[in-house]
């Protein structure tokens, strides 16, 4: 996980993580730090802060809004992918990051289908 490099202090808004391909994906954390985790996918266009909205709304719920960018967006890299099913190893690889076992999966608009297909791909 990277720091926000203008302050060089974590900020929940402005985080990203390495991938073993050398891409970054940039993603937000908005609602109960301690909550249950949401990974929240973008519409398109769109960004992390697309759910900025869901802060108070998530603390008041105990849920944990994770809104990573889709590539290309924000501080994503850039990544052609062949499928929409090609989303799940990022978001795969950012919840074995987070440590999170177990999480709800959700697409606001053109992320609606990134989301179907990585929550069929993922499944447990």
């Amino acid at each position: 996980m990277d720091t926000d490099e203008n302050s060089g202090v974590s900020d929940r808004a402005s985080q990203s993580l390495s991938l073993g391909d050398g891409r970054k994906i940039g993603y937000a954390e908005y609602g109960d730090p301690d909550g249950l985790p949401v990974i929240a996918l973008h519409g398109t266009p769109g960004s992390r802060f697309m759910f900025a909205l869901t802060d108070e709304g998530a603390r008041a719920r105990g849920l944990r809004v994770i809104a990573p960018e889709r590539p290309g967006y924000g501080r994503s890299d850039f990544h052609r992918f062949e499928t929409l099913a090609d989303t799940a190893s990022d978001v795969e690889a950012l919840a074995d990051a987070l440590g999170l076992d177990r999480f709800a999966l959700m697409g606001m608009s053109g992320g609606g289908p990134h989301a179907v297909a990585a929550a069929h791909l993922l499944k447990s």
